[in-house]
């Protein structure tokens, strides 16, 4: 099967490992043209990748008028995904945005309704969920292997230095920029959307961030299930990984994912310490994070049918973000199908 042309914008930053990496090794897609508002930055990619200059724009709508194509993977600041998508859907072309899907609960709303509008496919990039341990776990909540799910824990701890990006002076950045992920894998995970959120956002005396990378959050889930989250994106001392470090508490015992190990502890009821703990064998997947988004794309596209992170399921997650972020200004819970509404 012939593969897709793509034009990409934003090349810098996490654009570059999507252009240099994901996007040459997919099966399903090759570069159409790059575009970047910096000239630098989008020459010294497209020498990288032997796309000519004639194919390198640093406006995404010249790119569209001079160069056929099929879809836009665009990996830009959340302010810029309305107007990309805007441009590409009016074109014919399907779009992939990297998380957040907008900086707006309007914006992300147009986005999707331009989709349908335009019959083209929307899917966000939430590549967490697109991993051999996600997929696994999910499917031991869903055969209850230790009983119904009955709450839940996230750590996640990481010194990220952003300087000079639109993330050092993004408003509460953690909770927009990166527990966005947190929030898809939760939703991925339990097969439950967010219903309730409280959440508190704050800056360390030590934080090389202007706003607020530190971030307390409690989340209730359909059918009343507790969830809460501790991060710190400016944290010192251990770090967990990435994908932050996961409880879920189960009525026969615990889940634990930690870095790449996944592990099963059992225990009677009672104060005895009785506790067997279990690694659990984590089958391969054919394909894993940015490639198995790129495949999920295509595949959407082949079909007609929405990808796993298509944009109508993505406001589910964007909405319980947005609804973290009021919550954080108002100090109240908040509901996120009142974000939504």
């Amino acid at each position: 099967m012939s593969k897709l042309r793509l034009i990409q914008a934003g090349v810098a930053g996490y654009g570059k490992g999507w252009a240099t990496r994901s996007v040459p090794q997919s099966p399903d897609f090759e570069h159409a043209a790059l575009v970047d508002l910096n000239p630098v930055t989008l020459h010294a990619v497209g020498e990288q990748l032997g796309v000519p200059p004639a194919r390198r724009f640093t406006q995404l709508a010249d790119a569209i008028a001079a160069v056929p194509a099929d879809a836009l993977l665009t990996v830009t600041p959340p302010s810029v995904h309305l107007e990309h998508a805007r441009l590409a859907f009016a074109a014919g072309l399907h779009v992939m945005t990297e998380k957040p899907l907008a900086d707006t609960i309007a914006s992300s709303r147009a986005m999707v309704e331009l989709a349908r509008q335009a019959d083209r496919q929307l899917l966000v990039a939430q590549n967490y969920r697109y991993a051999k341990i996600p997929a696994h776990l999910r499917s031991l909540i869903a055969a209850e292997r230790v009983g119904a799910v009955g709450h839940g824990h996230i750590d996640f701890y990481i010194p990220a230095d952003f300087t000079g990006t639109f993330r050092e002076a993004m408003p509460h950045v953690l909770l927009v920029d990166m527990a966005i992920h947190h929030v898809d894998l939760l939703r991925y995970l339990t097969g439950r959307n967010v219903v309730a959120v409280f959440a508190q956002t704050f800056r360390p005396p030590w934080s090389w961030y202007q706003h607020n990378p530190g971030l307390k959050m409690m989340l209730t889930l359909e059918g009343n299930i507790p969830f809460t989250y501790s991060g710190d994106w400016s944290a010192c001392g251990r770090n967990t990984s990435w994908n932050g470090d996961w409880r879920i508490q189960c009525a026969g015992g615990s889940l634990h994912w930690s870095y790449d190990r996944l592990s099963i502890a059992r225990s009677s009821r009672g104060f005895q310490d009785d506790t067997a703990i279990e690694d659990v064998a984590v089958p391969p997947v054919e394909r894993e994070n940015q490639l198995a988004l790129l495949h999920s794309f295509a595949t959407s596209i082949r079909t007609g049918q929405p990808g796993a992170t298509s944009g109508v399921d993505n406001l589910q997650s964007f909405g319980t973000i947005m609804a973290a972020v009021r919550s954080a200004e108002t100090g109240a819970t908040v509901c996120v199908a009142d974000m939504l509404a």
